[in-house]
């Protein structure tokens, strides 16, 4: 069963699993080529360059017509949240912002899922410390008690 956050309902977000976060965060096949030579192959790039884009190049990919940006997350990213949340998009500031809001999100998820692989491994090597502290124990325990029995052993022929 999934867990959801007090907020996941207050946003009516789905929560993201942790494959689908790496694969939207890792490099795409093909790259979005930007008209200024730029070519992007993952969505933190994209944002860091339509951060210095001018707005003609923007205008270019973003008009009433199209939004080459929401297509290329869509198909190739693979993020249609995203993909949903710049579609109406038509500045170059709300879109920079969606994104990096969105590259954050996931980041989160990729820590708190490798956070949690941690406490999950040490945890492991813990209780397999323990155990193996239990087995010596145990053993040494019952090689005294073969000490004493052979002793008494012993005794008991002569």
């Amino acid at each position: 069963m999934v867990r959801r956050h007090e907020s996941d309902f207050l946003t009516m977000k789905r929560p993201v699993q942790y494959s689908d976060a790496r694969r939207i965060l890792g490099k795409v096949s093909i790259p979005f080529w930007l008209c200024t030579n730029d070519n992007l192959r993952n969505l933190f790039s994209l944002a860091k360059v339509l951060e210095e884009v001018d707005d003609d190049t923007f205008r270019y990919h973003v008009n009433r017509d199209r939004n080459d940006f929401e297509v290329w997350i869509r198909d190739e990213v693979g993020d249609k949240e995203l993909a949903r949340e710049i579609a109406r998009v038509k500045t170059k500031e709300t879109l920079v912002r969606k994104i990096t809001e969105r590259v954050n999100e996931l980041r989160k998820v990729v820590k708190k899922h490798r956070a949690l692989l941690e406490r999950r491994k040490s945890g492991k090597l813990r209780r397999r410390q323990r155990r193996s502290r239990l087995k010596r124990r145990k053993l040494r325990k019952a090689l005294r008690s073969r000490k004493i029995q052979r002793k008494s052993g012993r005794r008991r022929r002569r």
